[in-house]
């Protein structure tokens, strides 16, 4: 499956699989773009705003790699807990992010 980078406002934010370009055009404007609003960076700015420009490109080398490391290290975490799942609609951040939804409860 291939593999695309979202970068806000030309930076690099997060890799992930889809079908293809389209498919992955709407999975950020449907669900990556409006779940983006719920992350913050370290130093506490939202990882996107709600307005900066999202765009989806493929993947580089390095990011593929990031990517396949990410999911190798999901699949660990999975059969640790002895569970038969595949992690499904797994994506990586190129950048540190922290849960800001989480940090309310």
């Amino acid at each position: 499956m291939p593999l695309f980078t979202l970068e806000i406002a030309g930076r690099p934010v997060l890799v992930f699989s889809e079908d293809d370009r389209g498919g992955a055009e709407e999975l950020v404007a449907s669900s990556i773009g409006p779940d983006l609003l719920d992350f913050e960076e370290e130093e506490g700015r939202p990882v996107w705003d709600g307005e900066e420009e999202l765009s989806v490109r493929d993947a580089d080398p390095e990011e593929a790699a990031r990517w396949e490391q990410g999911r190798a290290e999901a699949q660990q975490d999975v059969d640790a807990a002895g569970d038969e799942e595949k992690p499904d609609g797994f994506a990586v951040f190129l950048i540190e992010v922290v849960d800001a939804g989480a940090a309310e409860h």
